[in-house]
């Protein structure tokens, strides 16, 4: 693990110092932090943002994947304004039961996969956890706008099964391992072969690089 300076006006190349193109697999706007996923494999990218991306999971045979249709989801904590309870608020419900209608150029939302109340800081707000399998334009802040509330603060705390934030600090990175890829993002690891000339031997085979940062 390392940590680096955040600064806007850099790449994430320049702030990771690894020389490989690093897209980020959804967005963070300026004003999220959290958990953000770096990764020079376009495939995953897409199998993370498109929840109707058909993505490969393993059969249980050692190399053996097949496609499938799982949902990587990614999981939120957000400061929203007012005092809600879970069973009692209209808001909740229609985010978590039927959806909320993001307007004409966004589109509807579907109904969040989870949505449950984990505290009040004070007395007119409330800290929830969100899970959504979409990735609509600030799909979280336009939701909870959109039902009458708004949100203060907002935190991507896990993406898939259980890949979470864990201890990183704000500006931190480190790299995922194999078998992380595969388990909490349900994709099987990719290896890049430049170079591929005929008659000459194949280089050695680099790992894609994917990397989780905290910003």
């Amino acid at each position: 693990m390392a940590g680096y300076v955040k600064c806007r006006s850099q790449s994430f190349e320049e702030a990771t110092g690894i020389q490989s193109k690093l897209h980020a697999v959804g967005r963070l706007d300026a004003d999220t932090t959290g958990l953000l996923l770096l990764t020079n494999d376009g495939g995953l990218v897409h199998a993370v943002t498109n929840r109707n991306a058909k993505i490969s999971t393993p059969t249980g045979a050692a190399g053996d994947y097949l496609p499938s249709q799982k949902l990587v989801t990614k999981t939120y904590e957000a400061l929203i304004m007012g005092h809600h309870e879970m069973e009692s608020s209209p808001a909740l419900q229609q985010i978590l039961n039927d959806g909320v209608d993001l307007g004409a150029k966004i589109g509807r939302a579907d109904p969040a996969i989870d949505l449950r109340v984990l505290s009040h800081p004070t007395a007119k707000s409330t800290l929830v956890e969100m899970t959504i399998a979409e990735g609509k334009n600030r799909q979280v802040r336009r939701t909870f706008h959109a039902v009458g509330s708004g949100v203060m603060k907002l935190k991507r705390t896990r993406i898939g099964n259980g890949l979470e934030l864990g201890e990183l600090m704000e500006g931190q990175w480190r790299i995922l391992s194999k078998d992380e890829v595969e388990k909490y993002l349900g994709w099987q690891v990719r290896y890049l072969e430049e170079g591929m000339d005929k008659g000459k031997k194949p280089p050695r085979r680099r790992k894609s690089n994917n990397r989780r940062r905290r910003r």
